[in-house]
C-alpha cells in the first residue's frame, strides 16, 4: 500500500484490548508448550492468566475482598506488577502516594515503573504541583514532549531557571505546533526577556519549511518591525516563490533577506529549477553563502533537474563541478539510466565518492554500462564485478548471479548461541513479563517490556533474544534483534517461515479462485511490510500483516469472498494475509503477472505505475526501470520483494528464479 512513511506504530493498547474481548486473540501462532512461560509450567500458566483477568474484573467492578484473595494467589506470577499498577492506576487522581512510592521503589529500572512514573508526573504536572514533580522527573530517558515542558516549568518556578529557558529554547525551535502543556513556559521565558524577536523568527522560518504556514502567521503576531514585515515578505514567497525573480527587492542586504531568498529558492526549484539556478546566480553574487548552504542548494537543483527531465540544467550543473554530492552525482547517473546512454552511465559512476562506487548498487551498474558499451572486450572487468557481487545474498548479488548463469548465494549461518545462552535470556523477568502480556492481549505494555529488556544488549544477547522471540512466534521482534546486532545471516530468524499453514492454503485459494500466486511472494511481501507484525499500524491508517487500508480490504473483500465485517478483523493474521493476498493477486492480473510492477503497485498504488509506465514506453530493460522508479521507498521495496521471495523459495525448498522469463525479456 501506499503510504507517507513506512514508519510502523503500535495501535492503541485499549483497541488491543477491545479486540481481544470481542474474539479470542490468535495474533501470533501458538508456542510449545514448553515455552509458554520459562518459569510457570503450561497448565498452571493458563490458570494463572485467567486469575489476573478475574482480578482486573475485581479492580473495575471495587470488590476488595475478591481482589485480595487473587492477589495473594498471583503473587508468584510475572505480572504481578502490572496487578499493583491497575490497582495504583485506577485511583491515580487521588494521588496515593505511599502506594505509588512502594511501587516506584520496587520496580525501579523496569518498564512498568517507568510507565508509572510517566503516569504520576502527567498528573502532578495539569495539576500544578512542581515541587513534587522535580522530585520525580528523571531527565535522561524523557522524550516525551509534554514532561519535558512540565520540567521546564517546574525548573522556571523552583529550580534553575537559566537551564529551565535552555530547555525552553529547544522546544521552541520546531517546525510544528507544541502541546499545551508548553505554553506556561514560553509565557514566562518570553516575560523574562529570553524569547527575542530573532528566535520568533526562526521558528516562523522553521514552520514554512515543515509545511505549516498558519502556524507561522499565527508566530508572526509576536513580532515587532523589522521582523514583522520580513515575515509577510517570507510568507509571500512561501505563496509565490517567483517573487524572487524580482531582484532589486531583495537585495537590501539584510541577513533576513538572505535565508528568505535561500528559503524562496527551494521552493522555486520545484516549480522551474532552470529559473531558480538563474536566481541563484544572481542572489550569490550578491550574498555571502557558506559552503554547506551552497552544496544544500545545488544538491537540491540537480533533483529539480533530474525531476523535471531537464537533462541540459542538469548537466550544466555537473560539467562545472558544481554538483560534490553523492546522492547528486547519483541522481544523475540514474537520469542517463533512463535515457539508456551508457558512456554517461559510466562516467558519473566514476564521479561517485569512493565509498558509494563500492556499493553493490553501482557496481552492478558499473558492470552492465561496460557490458553496454565494448560487449566481450571488457567481459573480463565486468565479469570480475559480477563475480565479487554473486557472492552476496540480496537484489544485486542475485542479478550479478543471473549474469553471471551461476547458482545464488544463500549464505545461512545459524547465530553463535547455544540452547543455554536462549534459556537464559527466557526466564529473565522482563521476557517473561513480556510473554505473558503478548498472551492476555497486553501488546503495548509487551513491546515496551521487550524493548525496555533489549536496550542495553550486547549483539550475543540481542541473537539469544531473537531466538527466545522466534519460539514464542514473535517474528518481528526476532527479526529486530538479529537486525540491532547486526548479524544477517541467521535466515531461520531473519527471513522467518511465520504464518506458515495460513500463507500457503490462502495461495492455493487465490490459484483456484485468480491466478496462481506463489506463496514465496506472500512471504515476501508481508517481511516487508511489517516483519509480520499482526498489531502493525502505519501512518496512513495501513493495518495488520501486509499492510492494508480499510476501503482496500473491503473492497477486496466483496470480490474475493473473505469475511470482513470492520477494520480489527485485519488485526487476525488468517483475514489479513487473505486479503493481501487477493489484493495482489489483482494487481498481478492488472499488469500482466509481472511481479515488478504488482509490487510497485502495492506500495505506491496501481495509478502512480500506470503513470510511470506511459512515460517509459516500453523502452526499458527490467532493471533499468527499477532502478530509476522516482520514488525511493518503491524502488527498495520492489528490489527487496524480488530478493526475499527468492530466499523464501529457497527457506522453503524450492529453487526460484530472480526473474520469470515474461519479465526478464519485456521492456517496461
Amino acid at each position: 500500500m501506499w503510504t507517507d512513511t513506512r514508519e510502523i506504530a503500535l495501535l492503541s493498547p485499549l483497541l488491543m484490548i477491545c479486540v481481544c474481548l470481542i474474539a479470542p486473540c490468535k495474533a501470533q501462532q501458538q508456542a510449545p508448550p514448553s515455552e509458554q512461560s520459562a518459569a510457570i509450567p503450561g497448565e498452571e500458566v493458563i490458570v494463572y492468566r485467567q486469575k489476573l483477568r478475574r482480578a482486573r474484573l475485581a479492580i473495575g467492578h471495587n470488590h476488595p475482598h475478591q481482589l485480595k484473595k487473587l492477589k495473594s494467589e498471583l503473587k508468584d506470577y510475572p505480572l504481578a506488577p502490572y496487578l499493583d499498577y491497575w490497582i495504583i492506576h485506577k485511583n491515580l487522581p487521588q494521588l496515593p502516594m505511599a502506594e505509588i512510592n512502594r511501587f516506584l521503589t520496587e520496580n525501579e529500572n523496569t518498564a512498568i515503573g517507568d510507565w508509572m512514573r510517566i503516569q504520576l508526573l502527567m498528573q502532578l504536572g495539569s495539576r500544578g504541583q512542581f515541587k513534587a514533580y522535580l522530585k520525580y522527573y528523571r531527565p535522561k530517558p524523557q522524550n516525551r514532549t509534554a514532561l519535558r515542558c512540565y520540567y521546564a516549568d517546574a525548573l522556571s518556578r523552583h529550580g534553575d531557571r537559566a537551564q529551565a529557558y535552555r530547555l525552553a529554547r529547544q522546544l521552541w525551535l520546531v517546525g510544528h505546533s507544541q502541546v499545551e502543556e508548553c505554553d506556561p513556559v514560553f509565557a514566562r521565558w518570553r516575560q523574562d526577556g529570553g524569547l527575542t524577536q530573532k528566535l520568533i523568527w526562526r521558528r516562523h522560518l522553521l514552520a514554512l519549511k515543515e509545511g505549516n504556514p498558519a502556524l507561522a502567521t499565527y508566530i508572526a503576531r509576536k513580532m515587532k518591525a523589522p521582523y514583522k514585515e520580513l515575515s509577510a515578505r517570507l510568507r509571500q514567497v512561501h505563496k509565490t516563490p517567483e517573487l524572487l525573480l524580482n531582484y532589486s527587492r531583495f537585495l537590501d542586504g539584510l541577513q533576513q533577506n538572505r535565508e528568505i531568498i535561500l528559503y524562496g529558492l527551494h521552493r522555486l526549484a520545484r516549480q522551474d529549477a532552470a529559473s531558480a539556478e538563474q536566481a541563484w546566480q544572481r542572489y550569490s553574487a550578491s550574498f555571502l553563502f557558506s559552503d554547506t548552504e551552497q552544496e544544500t542548494l545545488l544538491h537540491h537543483l540537480a533533483r529539480q533537474f533530474a525531476r523535471q527531465e531537464n537533462m541540459p540544467g542538469l548537466l550544466r550543473l555537473g560539467r562545472g563541478r558544481a554538483i560534490r554530492n553523492g546522492h547528486s552525482i547519483e541522481w544523475l547517473a540514474r537520469q542517463f539510466l533512463r535515457e539508456l546512454d551508457w558512456e554517461q552511465v559510466a562516467f558519473w559512476i566514476d564521479r561517485l565518492p569512493p565509498a558509494k562506487q563500492q556499493l553493490d548498487r553501482w557496481l552492478y551498474w558499473k558492470a552492465r554500462s561496460l557490458d553496454e558499451l565494448y560487449g566481450e572486450s571488457h567481459t573480463g572487468v565486468s565479469a570480475h564485478l559480477y563475480r565479487q557481487l554473486a557472492q552476496k545474498r540480496s537484489y544485486y548479488g542475485f542479478l550479478a548471479a543471473d549474469a553471471l548463469g551461476q547458482h545464488y548465494s544463500f549464505v545461512h549461518r545459524p547465530a553463535p548461541i547455544t540452547t543455554e545462552q536462549v534459556q537464559t535470556i527466557a526466564r529473565r523477568p522482563a521476557f517473561q513479563r513480556a510473554r505473558e502480556l503478548q498472551a492476555m492481549g497486553e501488546f503495548f505494555h509487551a513491546r515496551r517490556e521487550w524493548n525496555y529488556a533489549t536496550r542495553d544488549m550486547t549483539p550475543e544477547e540481542l541473537l539469544a533474544a531473537g531466538k527466545v522471540a522466534s519460539n514464542w512466534g514473535w517474528y518481528h521482534k526476532s527479526i529486530q534483534s538479529v537486525l540491532a546486532a547486526n548479524y544477517l545471516d541467521d535466515l531461520e530468524l531473519r527471513f522467518p517461515l511465520a504464518f506458515a499453514e495460513i500463507i500457503h492454503n490462502v495461495s492455493e485459494r487465490v490459484g483456484r479462485q485468480s491466478s496462481p500466486l506463489d506463496p514465496y511472494m506472500i512471504y515476501a511481501v508481508a517481511r516487508q511490510e511489517s516483519h509480520f507484525s499482526h498489531d502493525a499500524k502505519s501512518s496512513s491508517g495501513a493495518l495488520g500483516i501486509m499492510q492494508l487500508l480499510p476501503s482496500t480490504a473491503r473492497d477486496t473483500a466483496r470480490r474475493s469472498g473473505v469475511p470482513f465485517r470492520r477494520s480489527w478483523d485485519l488485526l487476525s493474521p488468517g483475514t489479513n494475509i487473505a486479503l493481501g493476498s487477493f489484493y495482489l493477486s489483482t494487481l498481478l492480473n492488472r499488469f500482466d503477472n509481472n511481479r515488478i510492477l504488482a509490487a510497485a503497485a502495492y506500495n505506491a498504488g496501481p495509478s502512480r505505475v500506470a503513470n510511470w509506465l506511459r512515460k517509459t514506453r516500453k523502452r526499458l530493460p527490467y532493471d533499468v526501470w527499477i532502478e530509476t522508479i522516482p520514488y525511493s521507498e518503491t524502488r527498495t521495496y520492489v528490489q527487496n520483494v524480488l530478493a526475499y521471495t527468492v530466499i523464501y523459495a529457497y527457506r522453503n525448498g524450492a529453487r526460484l528464479q530472480l526473474l520469470k522469463e515474461n519479465e526478464a525479456t519485456g521492456k517496461l
